[in-house]
Formats: C-alpha cells, sequence, structure tokens
C-alpha cells in the first residue's frame, strides 16, 4: 500500500493520524478488494500484527464508514455486515441471496440522477452504494 493511495489520503485531508492500526486494517480491507467481514477484517489484522486489539479494529472499521472510505452491506437480514471499498466514491455490486457471492460491475448509469438529486436539494453528492439482490445462474438451477 503506497501513502498516495487515495483511502490514505482521504484520511490525511479528514485530519486523521495514520497509525499502525489504521493502516493494518486499510491494508487487510484492500487485499480482500473490501468484500469482508469485520470477523474476517479481526483475522487478518491479528496475522499481520497481533498487538492490534479489537475495539481499535472496530473504532477504524467505524471511521473508515463515517468517511466512506467503507460501507457496511447486509445480506439477507443478516446483523454482521459486509464491507465494501468505496473507489472513487462509489460501489456497484449484485448479490447472490442463495450462495452470498457478489459480482461487481462499474457503470452504475447513476451520473445524471446524481446531478439531478445536487441541483433539485442543493447538495453536494460525495458517493453512493448501489446494491442489487437476485439469483445468480448457478443458484437457479
Amino acid at each position: 500500500m503506497t501513502t498516495d493511495s487515495p483511502h490514505i489520503q482521504r484520511l490525511k485531508q479528514a485530519g486523521c493520524r495514520l497509525t499502525q492500526a489504521r493502516l493494518t486494517v486499510l491494508a487487510v480491507l484492500e487485499a480482500e478488494h473490501g468484500h469482508i467481514t469485520s470477523a474476517d477484517v479481526l483475522d487478518g489484522v491479528e496475522r499481520v500484527n497481533p498487538a492490534i486489539g479489537r475495539a481499535s479494529v472496530f473504532r477504524t472499521l467505524d471511521l473508515f464508514t463515517q468517511l466512506g472510505i467503507i460501507r457496511p452491506t447486509y445480506i439477507d437480514t443478516s446483523l454482521t455486515p459486509t464491507y465494501v471499498m468505496m473507489r472513487d466514491g462509489h460501489h456497484h455490486h449484485v448479490i447472490c441471496t442463495e450462495c452470498k457471492r457478489f459480482f461487481e460491475f462499474d457503470d452504475c448509469g447513476m451520473e445524471a440522477l446524481t446531478r439531478n438529486l445536487e441541483e433539485t436539494l442543493d447538495i453536494r453528492i460525495s458517493g453512493h452504494l448501489l446494491e442489487f439482490y437476485g439469483l445468480c445462474a448457478a443458484c437457479q438451477t
């Protein structure tokens, strides 16, 4: 992970210190491309640096969520979120409700809606998470 990564730049812009815990959690999230549960983040951080405690990991996940670096997503009615990385302030995927696989896609077609919302509501939109649910081809059979 380089110090010019957009996520590190976001931390710096927000005035956050680049602590070992934050950098380690970020590295674990980036290694998994952001589709990861908090339990998986804890396991990954433990492998990299066992000195980082659970409370630090959860505080870091909360901070990253507040800053829009990650967003929690909930499959079905699960109480445990899966965190997704917000590349360039947005993320799009379809989740199979049977096997729980994520299918990412790039073009969400939300540009016109974003502009309309910004003009209508006089707000500057900094990102979005677009999530669809359905059955993948393998689970349909």
